[in-house]
């Protein structure tokens, strides 16, 4: 009788839990085995899925290849610039049309830097020159010109050309003139070679800073500077009809200081001359050799 009690005990529910399984239930009946454990999948099935991958792979560097070396998606078709505002519209077709060559090319092998070279040697004019790839098919074109800063007449044996220099010394502009500019006059046996700097850059800083110096520091305008390469001097021709001769080897500065000393002597405002020479450097370095006009 208390055996059948313990069985009846075994299989008891509690009301308002949950039912507590016994032992009496085997285990194994109540869990299901994972679906295919540790099952490989058939031999054949990883063949195809490599293969597969392996053809996608293929097609991809066969379309990379023909999109790069024969297709043109990737073919140059346009040179434009990257700032259309530019004001000298001159200079941008030309320099458009002296990388024409590149038209038809694959943009992916441009070489933007080579390019670039090339057009400064082309158009010296030019301070700096940026070429860049605008992909798929266009290269962009963004340059600064030197600023113009005089006039040159220049008058030799066989004829008188007139000429805009810029910053560098190049002629831009040929018979042309801007009377906003100084004027730089040049005599010479053989005309002015524009291939080449007309005037060295250094010379030329030279020049219009002593023009600014004078004209600041003695309130007389300068209307014409002569500039002798072979003597290395320059004479400004100031408002008042005479010329002030400067030695362009030593410091302008220095030179027109000892005008500012001889003002008390030399009346440059009132008196008339011809021209002051102050190249001569004496022992005290205030010598000074004038011409005054006599008519």
């Amino acid at each position: 009788m208390f055996d059948r009690k313990r069985k009846i005990g075994q299989y008891k529910f509690l009301y308002g839990k949950s039912p507590v399984l016994n032992s009496a239930f085997p285990k194994q009946g109540f869990h299901t085995p994972k679906a295919n454990a540790g099952k490989k999948l058939p031999p054949l099935f990883n063949k195809i899925k490599n293969l597969s991958i392996l053809i996608i792979v293929l097609v991809a560097i066969i379309f990379f290849i023909y999109a790069i070396f024969f297709s043109k998606y990737f073919t140059i078709t346009n040179i434009a610039l990257k700032n259309p505002e530019i004001q000298n519209q001159n200079v941008a077709d030309q320099i458009k049309n002296s990388i024409s060559k590149t038209l038809g090319q694959n943009i992916l092998f441009a070489k933007t830097k080579e390019l670039e070279t090339k057009v400064l040697s082309v158009f010296p004019e030019l301070e700096k020159v940026t070429i860049t790839k605008s992909f798929p098919h266009e290269l962009l074109i963004e340059f600064a010109e030197y600023p113009l800063v005089a006039n040159v007449i220049n008058q030799s044996k066989t004829i008188k050309k007139t000429y805009i220099v810029n910053g560098v010394g190049y002629a831009v502009k040929e018979d042309y003139e801007d009377k906003t500019l100084p004027y730089i006059r040049i005599q010479t046996d053989e005309p002015l070679n524009t291939k080449n700097i007309i005037i060295e850059p250094s010379k030329l800083t030279y020049i219009l800073d002593a023009k600014k110096y004078f004209e600041d520091k003695f309130g007389m305008k300068i209307l014409e500077i002569v500039y002798k390469p072979v003597a290395r001097e320059i004479h400004l021709y100031t408002e008042k009809k005479f010329s002030i001769w400067l030695d362009i080897q030593r410091p302008f500065d220095q030179q027109l200081k000892k005008l500012k000393k001889a003002l008390v002597k030399l009346n440059i405002y009132q008196d008339s001359f011809e021209y002051i020479d102050l190249r001569i450097a004496g022992n005290n370095g205030d010598k000074i050799i004038y011409k005054r006009r006599t008519t």
